[in-house]
């Protein structure tokens, strides 16, 4: 009963903050953090060039931060040692991440951008095989990792980062749904009420497809939603021990709602009706059901959300926890797309 209260209760927390954020992220104003200046007068005209912090940057950290704490938190309420399993994530992390920039510039042929698709993909694939490699070389020593509660807990922390990371796709404008206008009349029916418009002149639907303004599909709302309540639901199957049922519903919604959007995305998703992501997210799907049936039945202490939460209330991992917020940040933060001219005077007033 008290995981069912746990989840419950952070559920009743994220929606109201999750639908605010809905709301007045596709506002202009919530793109640009703050602007730096990053060099010389740019020109007779005195302004300053400058570089943007964003809030995509802001989000997708927070997002990744997010997923990183709850893999740490599910594997330690189960006994799993800390080290070992920051180490692991850390690991998946910049594989992942390392995947979503490669796939993202084969499929869209675009050097700036990542994929979460691609990067999810390589998580689900490596992360087995970094597991077996774990246990094969400590195996004697008794240090195992168990394959199922470690994917259910990866499955779990990327819904939830990801739920929270499509916050920044609503920030920039990208990831965008279809016109509500070229749809079916039953869905122009059912998104004439739920639909989004986004403004200002630097979100890409504006730039790239000249949508500004105009109502289209909350696709990313939708799958922020999504996640977040599925990951949710995950961790309370996760306490209570239902690692495979954890693993199949996460894993396998996230990639079936992910065939199903991209039908309701008008951004560019590669060549042909049926995109390159959608055929990974089938072969994603099968590799899901081949480790839910391979895998060896996992043989845990009961869970204790206490001692999860005394892992993340830790100096060390608060530390690493900005580091790699930090990071992420700087990496995925400062604007490559958009550029500021920045001017500068004194106040006569104060003077």
């Amino acid at each position: 009963m008290k995981n069912a209260i746990f989840c419950l209760t952070t559920a009743m927390v994220a929606t109201p903050l999750l639908f605010w954020s809905y709301k007045v992220l596709p506002r202009e104003r919530w793109q640009i953090i703050a602007s730096i200046p990053a060099g010389d007068h740019a020109g007779p005209s005195g302004l300053w060039r400058g570089t943007n912090l964003t809030f995509y940057g802001l989000f997708l950290a927070s997002g990744s931060i997010m997923g990183v704490a709850v893999f740490l938190f599910l594997l330690s309420s189960i006994g799993e040692p800390m080290t070992i399993t920051l180490a692991l994530i850390s690991l998946v992390m910049i594989l992942s991440l390392s995947g979503a920039k490669l796939i993202a510039g084969i499929v869209e042929k675009k050097q700036n951008t990542l994929t979460v698709a691609g990067g999810a993909s390589v998580g689900i694939y490596l992360t087995p095989l970094a597991i077996v490699c774990y246990n094969q070389q400590f195996g004697n020593s008794g240090e195992t990792l168990p394959l199922l509660p470690v994917m259910a807990s990866l499955a779990i922390a990327y819904l939830i980062g990801e739920g929270i990371g499509r916050l920044a796709c609503i920030s920039f404008g990208c990831c965008y749904g279809k016109p509500v206008s070229e749809l079916s009349p039953l869905l122009q029916w059912i998104f004439s009420r739920f639909s989004v418009s986004f403004h200002g002149h630097t979100k890409k639907i504006v730039y790239a497809s000249g949508l500004g303004g105009v109502k289209v599909v909350p696709i990313q709302a939708i799958t922020s939603f999504l996640y977040v309540n599925c990951g949710i639901f995950g961790v309370y199957l996760f306490l209570e021990g239902y690692f495979g049922p954890a693993f199949g519903v996460c894993a396998i919604s996230a990639m079936a709602w992910r065939i199903f959007s991209e039908q309701l995305r008008a951004d560019y998703r590669g060549v042909g009706k049926f995109t390159a992501y959608q055929w990974m997210g089938i072969v994603n799907i099968i590799w899901c059901f081949l480790l839910l049936f391979l895998s060896p039945t996992a043989v845990v202490k009961p869970s204790d959300p206490a001692a999860g939460i005394s892992a993340l209330w830790n100096p060390g991992v608060i530390l690493f926890f900005q580091a790699l917020w930090t990071l992420f940040f700087l990496y995925t933060g400062l604007s490559k797309v958009t550029g500021a001219r920045l001017a500068f005077h004194v106040r006569k007033d104060n003077i």
